[in-house]
């Protein structure tokens, strides 16, 4: 995959990084004493969960000596330990502890972290800004991913997301009827977008319809709710397109599903549930992937047109483009964008 259009193309309008939540993990990836290391705008991070199960997004370099804490940083504890010096971090960031001596006056770069759904998402926000908003419309804790797929982008977070109101390409790359509902509703923050569509799964194990359409929470995450009328179950499905680096997107798909989680069900029940919610899960994961992997060869080499010569029937793209103004400082939108 290319990723060095974004730097050497000069036909690609740079669009900066944008407020908003945006997802980093699943929970089941950071177990109880586990150090992750991922990309973030441009920066590694570190994510680790204590002993006690506290969750910490952090800048990934110890400020002593700038040792990766996710090349060797262990989870001591209540504490996060550098692989250089030894020195431990609380989780308030702060240096508490050394081989010898004194603890400096040392804080480790914190991030705004939630837990959502068993889905991991950080607050980045202009200028430091504490969060403006919760991620709302996300699943809650009584949802798990059932299965889940991603892949690295070369794109753009709004790039991504705007696919969710170009209707037209629909039947054209995907092969899929698509029918808009009624036009986008602008909530601040959140996007409402109704549409209907019938999409066979990958694997024919049942037709999807859309009926509440999704969710746009920002620029970084969608979700939404899909029914297998066939076997009588309802999934979610929570996407989310992380900036890596400039240019560089981390698409997420996890299908989410309550229906292990019914403390009044029997075992035998529970077991069935979770069985047909993990095929049907994987299934619908498979479908998306597919039609994401179509999106993908098209969004790794078109460039971003801030001002787009939109047919009559295309509205929903530039009430899409004006809603996403708000998760970006003004005097950093392209010139003459929509």
């Amino acid at each position: 995959m290319r990723t060095d259009l974004a730097r050497e193309e000069g036909d690609r309008v740079p669009l900066p990084y944008p407020s908003g939540w945006f997802g980093l993990a699943l929970s089941r990836e950071v177990p109880a004493g586990a150090v992750v290391n991922r990309r973030f705008m441009g920066r590694d991070v570190v994510l680790y969960r204590t002993r006690g199960g506290v969750l910490r997004v952090v800048d990934a370099h110890c400020p002593h000596l700038g040792a990766h804490l996710g090349a060797g940083g262990v989870v001591d504890g209540e504490h996060l330990v550098c692989p250089f010096h030894r020195f431990a971090f609380d989780v308030e960031g702060s240096c508490v502890k050394v081989p010898g001596g004194a603890p400096p006056r040392a804080t480790l770069g914190q991030f705004t972290v939630r837990e959502r759904g068993k889905i991991i998402y950080v607050w980045h926000g202009h200028d430091g800004a504490p969060p403006a908003w919760e991620p709302s419309e996300t699943p809650g804790d009584r949802f798990a991913p059932a299965a889940s797929w991603s892949t690295l982008l070369t794109s753009h977070p709004q790039e991504v997301m705007e696919s969710f109101v170009d209707y037209q390409h629909q039947p054209i790359v995907h092969n899929v009827s698509l029918r808009e509902v009624a036009p986008p509703v602008d909530e601040g923050p959140l996007l409402r977008i109704s549409f209907s569509a019938d999409i066979r799964l990958s694997v024919r194990l049942a037709t999807i319809t859309v009926e509440q359409g999704v969710v746009l929470s920002g620029p970084g995450l969608a979700s939404g709710e899909v029914t297998l009328h066939q076997i009588g179950m309802t999934l979610g499905i929570v996407l989310m397109a992380t900036p890596v680096g400039p240019w560089q997107t981390r698409l997420r798909v996890a299908v989410v599903t309550e229906a292990a989680s019914r403390a009044d069900s029997s075992r035998l029940r529970k077991a069935a549930s979770m069985s047909w919610s993990a095929v049907a899960g994987q299934a619908l994961v498979q479908t998306i992937a597919h039609q994401m992997r179509q999106d993908a060869r098209i969004w790794n080499r078109k460039r971003y047109e801030p001002d787009p010569r939109l047919t009559s029937e295309e509205s929903a793209i530039g009430q899409y483009r004006r809603w996403v103004r708000q998760f970006y400082p003004p005097d950093t939108w392209p010139t003459g964008a929509s």
